[in-house]
């Protein structure tokens, strides 16, 4: 992996922000999932440190595919403040019992088609993987102890808006629950290890998240339309676009995350953009309007039936006002956003 201009500015910024920096100095952090669009901006987060600030972070990657994982990264593997961990994080952490200060937990299986093709593993990758690494924690003393979570476990409520302590319902017998209900365990896993143990864990719920490096043309709508726009193509829906979105740029999810690491003081935060919500008819208006260089147009293509890996409610979007209040603040808007994402896949061309 090659470092983009793109990404290296929004690194840089990230590392303008008022965190404590220095609270990561010589640490050894671990990362499962590390080859996901978040996971490994929070990594190369930490090469930025290192290169730009000397902060002498080890960074230790989990990841089940070696193929995939030497493909994203290439030369960076040999980087000597790298070290990659093959196996599937479902099963007992193997790390030849070296301590971690810090434990990201990011590894989730989050597509649809994943939800309706693999629940078993979606579910077990959530719930097996959190306890395992939890109880490598506890046993290995680590400091501080993170999981990303997601607005799905919100369930199906009243509010338009969510904040953390605002719940509703899922229904435990449906299939496409895995990610939810999986989710939701494993967050009660973290009070759990926090009040029994005394493991310093911290819970980030994110919603839509997009930026360089997110896989296009995965069946999900944000990546399916910049797959369309790379390829100059016409944006297809299979839906009448009624649903919303609030999507949020990955420079300032992976800020959020380093804010609630760090210095946040609360157990749970939503870090998410609700600020500039969207349809998704209006985002695919947007950006064909934003890129109309390209010549594309809006195509219209609803099948009758829907795939069973979406969500049939509706879900609020994330309130982020407790995290705000502690100085994260959403500084990339969306048609600065979707054009950020747009010129790193040009680039990569």
């Amino acid at each position: 992996m090659e470092r983009k201009s793109i990404i290296t500015e929004d690194l840089a910024r990230i590392a303008s922000e008022p965190i404590d920096w220095e609270r990561l100095r010589g640490s050894r952090v671990l990362i499962s999932g590390v080859n996901g669009l978040i996971a490994s901006y929070v990594a190369q987060m930490i090469f930025y440190l290192n290169d730009e600030k000397d902060m002498q972070i080890s960074l230790y990657g989990i990841a089940r595919n070696r193929e995939k994982t030497e493909k994203k990264w290439g030369e960076l593997l040999m980087r000597s403040d790298f070290h990659m961990l093959y196996q599937d994080v479902a099963l007992p952490l193997e790390a030849d019992g070296l301590s971690f200060d810090y434990m990201l937990h990011a590894a989730s299986q989050t597509g649809p088609a994943q939800f309706a093709n693999d629940p078993v593993g979606t579910a077990m990758g959530n719930l097996l993987g959190t306890y395992h690494l939890l109880e490598y924690a506890r046993e290995h003393g680590t400091k501080k102890f993170m999981i990303l979570s997601t607005r799905e476990i919100y369930g199906k409520g009243e509010h338009d808006f969510v904040t953390e302590e605002q719940y509703g319902a899922i229904d435990p017998t449906s299939v496409r629950s895995c990610y939810p209900e999986s989710k939701r365990m494993a967050e009660n896993l973290c009070a759990d290890y926090m009040q029994q143990y005394g493991i310093d864990c911290k819970i980030v719920r994110i919603a839509h998240t997009y930026g360089p490096g997110m896989i296009l043309g995965d069946g999900r709508v944000v990546g399916d339309f910049l797959c369309n726009v790379v390829r100059h193509e016409d944006i297809v829906m299979h839906s009448d676009g009624s649903g919303t979105l609030a999507l949020t740029y990955i420079g300032d999810v992976v800020a959020g995350i380093f804010y609630a690491f760090l210095q946040f003081k609360e157990f749970v935060y939503n870090v998410s953009n609700s600020e500039e919500t969207v349809s998704v008819r209006g985002l695919a208006e947007l950006l064909c309007e934003q890129f109309a260089h390209y010549g594309i147009r809006l195509i219209m293509d609803i099948p009758e039936q829907k795939s069973s890996g979406y969500l049939s409610y509706k879900l609020g979007f994330l309130k982020s006002d407790r995290a705000m209040a502690e100085g994260w603040q959403p500084k990339v808007c969306l048609k600065d956003g979707m054009n950020r994402t747009v010129r790193y896949f040009e680039e990569c061309n």
